[in-house]
């Protein structure tokens, strides 16, 4: 029998080395129980997002473009924002037209006040509704520069509005001009017509007492004078899981809290039904490197250590998994992994029309800022948006 002097030395042995292990996997980029040994081999071969990882019939592709995501359920169409453009997708995922309008000054896709299929400029209209692109300039530009009486506006709005199949108020773009008020849009007989409102006219109190009627995401419309829609209102997508529909504002993504919290903005898609079983899930995840989060001292790494991970991820769609790996930020408190990866399908009434649906990893840690051309090389390089959809026939 050992003597009760070596079992402290051995007890204290065993102590030592299990806080020396916890300390190693706690606070260092040693992977113990987040090992290669504690994984099927199998996750040696899942692919980046950028590498098209695939099930027996769908893949994950990159997407030409950003938010917002939106759905025409006339046409069975996709359409995302392309910088100042449009790029729009068939219902499998097929680009029908992808336009960035680079060359124009201005557009209204700046903030997509509007979920159409149009895009607005200065002297024109580009129509993405068709199987080409269409660009049609104005056959009257009316109000420019606020010369017009309020009595001739009100004459004019209400002439234009009256004919008009199609009407859409935008939100005000001066740009070099502080003369002008907000565009409205008028569509008569494959014409457009562009009217501004009198200047400092937000409301368009001048016409019958008219007001805004809603703060509505996605489409403006004044009280007596709502804007003409007909069928061209898109719909959005959204992460079910998350609440986060496939729009943003100021940057922020739109949720049930967020409209909550702002209880008088109005969005259309919070009435629809948009529950599913399909989800994104991580299985493992290995340490990589230390995450810096910033500190008023000048501590070591392994001072309360955050890490950028290795994750690993299964996404479960339409009753097959497709396996992939991307980076995922483990926070010192906290005890889950953060690895930004949203999920936006159709609701529920119209996903037997499409079998696609739009990934958004949108992990953002920073990046290196390069001194001699101001450009910023981000950590994360593959984030952005994604199209899950059927694999191509080969």
């Amino acid at each position: 029998m050992m003597n009760p002097r070596n079992i402290k030395i051995l007890l204290f042995l065993i102590i030592g080395i299990v806080c020396a292990l916890a300390f190693l996997d706690r606070c260092t980029t040693v992977n113990i129980t987040t090992s290669d040994l504690f994984r099927p081999k199998s996750y040696q071969y899942f692919k980046e997002l950028t590498q098209s990882p695939e099930s027996q019939n769908y893949e994950i592709v990159k997407a030409q473009g950003s938010f917002p995501i939106l759905y025409d359920s006339i046409k069975n169409e996709f359409y995302l924002k392309n910088f100042k453009g449009l790029t729009k997708y068939d219902s499998s995922g097929n680009i029908i037209i992808s336009n960035d309008l680079r060359n124009e000054k201005f557009t209204s896709a700046f903030d997509f006040a509007n979920f159409i299929p149009y895009v607005f400029t200065d002297k024109g209209v580009y129509d993405f509704s068709g199987k080409k692109l269409i660009y049609i300039a104005f056959s009257k530009i009316l109000n420019a520069q606020d010369e017009m009486t309020e009595e001739n506006f009100v004459s004019e709005f209400r002439k234009q509005y009256h004919g008009a199949e199609l009407v859409f108020y935008d939100r005000e773009r001066n740009g070099d001009d502080d003369q002008r008020g907000f565009p409205i849009y008028f569509r008569i007989k494959d014409q457009w017509i562009l009217l501004f409102s009198k200047k400092e006219d937000f409301t368009l109190k001048s016409l019958s007492g008219g007001e805004m009627e809603s703060d509505t995401i996605g489409q403006i419309d004044f009280k007596n004078n709502p804007a003409k829609l007909s069928d061209k209102r898109l719909t959005l997508l959204k992460d079910y899981k998350n609440g986060f529909y496939s729009s943003q504002t100021n940057g922020e993504r739109i949720d049930d809290r967020y409209l909550d919290r702002y209880y008088t903005l109005i969005l259309k898609e919070r009435k629809l039904d948009y529950q599913t079983d399909t989800e994104v899930e991580m299985l493992s995840r290995k340490k990589e490197d230390y995450f810096f989060t910033g500190s008023i001292l000048d501590l070591p790494d392994w001072v309360a250590p955050s890490f950028i991970n290795t994750g690993y991820f299964k996404l479960s769609y339409r009753q097959e998994n497709i396996y992939f790996k991307a980076k995922a930020v483990k926070y010192f408190d906290d005890m889950k992994c953060e690895n930004n990866l949203f999920l936006y399908e159709l609701p529920k009434k119209f996903k037997k029309n499409s079998d696609i649906g739009f990934l958004d990893y949108g992990l953002n840690l920073g990046g290196y800022r390069n001194n001699e051309t101001g450009e910023v090389d981000p950590l994360i390089k593959n984030t952005g948006l994604y199209v899950i959809r059927k694999k191509r026939v080969k």
